[in-house]
This record gives C-alpha cells, sequence and structure tokens, in this order.
C-alpha cells in the first residue's frame, strides 16, 4: 500500500506570530481523519476510555496507519487539542470576514455571539470540548494558550485595520487583549445568564472602543 508522503510522526503546532487570517492548520488527509475520529470518539465516551484501537475503527484504518501518522495515543491527543484551538482562531476569521466597514456596534455584536457559540451550545451547555478538557486536566493551559493565539490573529491583523481610521486609546493593546477575553470567559461562568448587551457594554469600555459609525472610503480603482 502506498501511504505518500507525511510528516515524521505528529508534533504539536507550534504556532507564531503574524499568522495570516487565511491560513489553516487544521490536519489534513489520513491523519486529519484519524484526528477527527479519536475527537468524537473523546467527546462521546471519554478519553480514558478511548483506545488506539478505537480510533483506528472509528476511522475506517488500521491500527498500523494510526501508528505511521502519530506515534502513541498522546500524540493523538494533542493534535485534538491543535485542533480545538483552530476552532477558536477559525471562528474569528470567519467573524472577520463578516464584518462591514465601519458599523462597529454591529461587528461587536456579532463578536459576541460567536464567543458565546464557541464554548456554548444554543441551549447554553458547554460545548464538548469543554468535557475533554476538564478529563485531560488541560483546561486552564489550554485557556492560556487558546487565548493567546486568538489574541495573536486578533493583533496582527484586525488591529491594524481599527488603528487605520480609529484612535486607538489604550496603552497596552495586546494585553488588554488578553484581559478581556479572559475576563468574558469568567463573566460567562459566573453569571451564564448575562445578555449579550451587557457583554458588548464591557468590551467597549475596556478597550475605549469609539463605537460611532463610518463612511466606507472611497473606490480608488473608480478614482
Amino acid at each position: 500500500m502506498r501511504l505518500g508522503t507525511r510528516q515524521t510522526r505528529y508534533a504539536p503546532v507550534r504556532r507564531e506570530c503574524g499568522r495570516a487570517l487565511t491560513e489553516s492548520r487544521r490536519l489534513v488527509g489520513p491523519a486529519g481523519d484519524i484526528m477527527l475520529a479519536a475527537r468524537s470518539l473523546f467527546e462521546r465516551q471519554g478519553v480514558a476510555k478511548t483506545t488506539v484501537k478505537d480510533v483506528a475503527a472509528e476511522a475506517g484504518v488500521t491500527r498500523e496507519l494510526v501508528y505511521y501518522y502519530f506515534e502513541n495515543k498522546q500524540a493523538v491527543i494533542d493534535a485534538v487539542l491543535d485542533d480545538y484551538v483552530e476552532d477558536l482562531v477559525e471562528s474569528v476569521i470567519v467573524w472577520n470576514e463578516s464584518r462591514r466597514f465601519g458599523d462597529t456596534p454591529g461587528s461587536l455584536r456579532a463578536c459576541i455571539a460567536t464567543f458565546r457559540r464557541a464554548l456554548y451550545d444554543a441551549e447554553g451547555n458547554p460545548r464538548p470540548m469543554i468535557g475533554v478538557l476538564e478529563e485531560l486536566g488541560e483546561r486552564d493551559a489550554f485557556d492560556v494558550r487558546a487565548v493567546r493565539e486568538t489574541v495573536d490573529c486578533i493583533n496582527d491583523n484586525i488591529v491594524a485595520e481599527y488603528a487605520e481610521y480609529h484612535q486607538v486609546e489604550i496603552e497596552f493593546v495586546y494585553e488588554m487583549f488578553c484581559v478581556v477575553i479572559f475576563g468574558l470567559v469568567g463573566l460567562v461562568k459566573i453569571n451564564p445568564a448575562i445578555s449579550d448587551e451587557a457583554l458588548m457594554k464591557v468590551v467597549e469600555q475596556a478597550l475605549h472602543l469609539d463605537m460611532q459609525p463610518l463612511e466606507a472610503p472611497p473606490d480608488e480603482s473608480r478614482a
């Protein structure tokens, strides 16, 4: 059987600042199929109860192929954690693509909705990812990593665009975004029933956002 090219076993992704908004770091091909199978099993029956044999059966491959791409079960777990981070970063990308120029209130409302969907379902229950992280004892470490990479994405792309048309009224921009995102997670834990309007006001005040609408800049190509 021809397996084709691959990386030498799976290693957890080490992301760097300066990531482009269009860049995806999802695993693809057989390695991606195996990771998704493991993710599904972890969320349905737990990590401890899931074996490499289970993952292979769920993915419809042999255990040998699992070990071809992943050194051991821990490497599979690492891949699933990377995919969870990618979920959150890509939610920022999708939100950014939906923004309308100059509509800061609308963008902020959509941002809060994206935040809720990333962590909770329509009934307000934590998404299955949370259970996996808690079983692994990785919730705090994951939160730190997810916030860092999300803020990297925002700071390297969206903040620069905002600063072209608005006065940035905070000094430590990167650090304040970290504080705000950590704070939103904690605030929703403390008060799950808090309204989107209240969360929007918290973000607006913390970041000193300019909520006045702007007119779209003229299309220079038509000048």
